[in-house]
């Protein structure tokens, strides 16, 4: 397990990747890369350049150029100025159609941390409990090298190296073998801190469940949630779940 967090790594969960999946998310945006730094644009216009290599991201707006407060301001705020950008340069039909998109989003049930401690309970042998001093996680039995995932507040306390208010309503995975994969494909809804390993390689991966609905991405997150429980979990209890699926 990763070690206490430094203080200097202390960061909200928005970084190059995050921008950069957000505005490559975005209706008909193309982009390009040259010498290393992405650009996003949208009828022509650049909205924002992302250096990932550097950690830094740059917004192009009609009246200024700004850079993002990425790891100090929160992932909400930094995808809304990400869309306030691209709707500055997109027909107008394309940011209403866009909007309304995102209002039917909203709609589609919200996956709670209840709905995952109901995920987790199913796996056979795992339990709620103590795995740090007084913070509870989920683990097989009492063994606490078993622990293989916890909540963030307000359920449990702060998440690593990660700030409010991005750790709010979250969710830890502390093995995931899919974790580059998930960081380079999904970077608007998964993330990690520097407490957890490096990105490109397997670790553990947050969750803000606010950025997952629907029982599609419900599915996906039980999936995950079962990989990472199948790490700690000795081969008895592993059979004894095949067994209950077939």
């Amino acid at each position: 397990m990763p070690g206490a967090p430094r203080k200097v790594d202390h960061r909200t969960g928005s970084n190059a990747g995050f921008a950069a999946a957000v505005a490559s998310g975005l209706p008909d945006v193309k982009t390009a890369t040259r010498k290393g730094v992405a650009s996003f644009a949208v009828d022509g216009q650049t909205f924002l350049t992302v250096n990932e290599s550097h950690g830094d991201a740059t917004l192009h707006t009609p009246e200024e150029d700004a850079e993002l407060a990425l790891g100090r301001a929160g992932r909400d705020e930094v995808r809304a100025q990400i869309e306030s950008a691209w709707a500055a340069y997109a027909p107008k039909k394309r940011v209403a159609a866009y909007r309304a998109a995102r209002t039917r989003r909203a709609k589609l049930p919200r996956i709670t941390q209840d709905d995952v401690r109901g995920m987790i309970l199913e796996l056979p042998g795992a339990t709620e409990g103590p795995i740090w001093g007084r913070d509870l996680g989920f683990l097989i039995g009492t063994e606490k090298r078993t622990r293989f995932a916890r909540f963030g507040p307000p359920q449990s306390g702060r998440v690593g190296n990660l700030l409010p208010p991005d750790d709010e309503e979250t969710v830890v995975l502390f093995y995931c073998p899919q974790k580059p994969e998930l960081l380079a494909s999904s970077a608007d809804r998964y993330f990690t801190t520097p407490h957890y390993g490096r990105d490109d390689e397997p670790g553990g991966v947050i969750v803000r469940l606010s950025e997952h609905r629907g029982p599609r991405e419900q599915a996906e997150l039980a999936e995950l949630i079962e990989d990472a429980w199948r790490e700690v979990a000795p081969p008895e209890l592993i059979e004894q779940r095949e067994r209950e699926r077939s």
